[in-house]
């Protein structure tokens, strides 16, 4: 098997092809290739976060803001309660508490009451946030369309469908965001330290 391609045409080599042939360089006993994947995803996280936000940013929002929007929108305009809402954004209770507080500060959701639930209450969209919904979504779709037109429409489509494999394997595992999964030598000792401290 030869090398990979991106090795093969070092005039095409993105930042992340050139350090993965530098470690092979300095370090052939180093097995580098997963960071060709996970570096190149963290790069673009980085690169695709702040262009997108440029845009939420230019309509008073931040992309945690219109993340809740959207999510009321999508799932049929409805009032949501927050748990609903944390589910849906995968986020804790406490995280949803702070962005629904500070959208209802700036006048964009309210907090009305839960006819399910006399104690209860539900976060829906006021006539100024679903003006700015709708303001803003085209263009932060426009904007999507931009960053990722270096691709073709199978190359778009087939990225998509491994990105969402990757996903969907990482949530099948348990792995929890910014949780870092311990070594299975790593488990053992733990569990060493813990039987040898009782």
């Amino acid at each position: 098997m030869g090398p990979p391609s991106e090795f093969r045409h070092p005039e095409a080599a993105d930042p992340i092809a050139r350090v993965l042939a530098g470690w092979r360089v300095e370090r052939p006993d180093l097995d580098v290739a997963p960071i060709a994947v996970t570096a190149r995803l963290s790069r673009l996280r980085q690169v695709l976060g702040t262009r997108l936000e440029a845009v939420f940013v230019a309509h008073g929002l931040s992309g945690a803001d219109f993340a809740v929007l959207a999510t009321i929108v999508r799932t049929g305009g409805d009032p949501l309660s927050q748990r609903r809402l944390g589910e849906e954004l995968n986020l804790t209770p406490g995280t949803i508490s702070v962005r629904v507080n500070r959208l209802v500060r700036d006048g964009l959701v309210a907090r009305v009451p839960d006819p399910a639930d006399g104690r209860g209450q539900l976060v829906g969209l006021t006539d100024a946030g679903r003006q700015r919904f709708e303001t803003c979504a085209p263009e932060h779709l426009a904007n999507a369309r931009r960053l990722t037109a270096g691709l073709s429409r199978s190359e778009f489509d087939e990225l998509g469908r491994l990105l969402g494999k990757l996903l969907t394997s990482l949530d099948a595992h348990g792995v929890e965001d910014g949780a870092v999964p311990a070594a299975p030598g790593a488990v053992a000792i733990s569990r060493g330290r813990r039987r040898s401290a009782r």
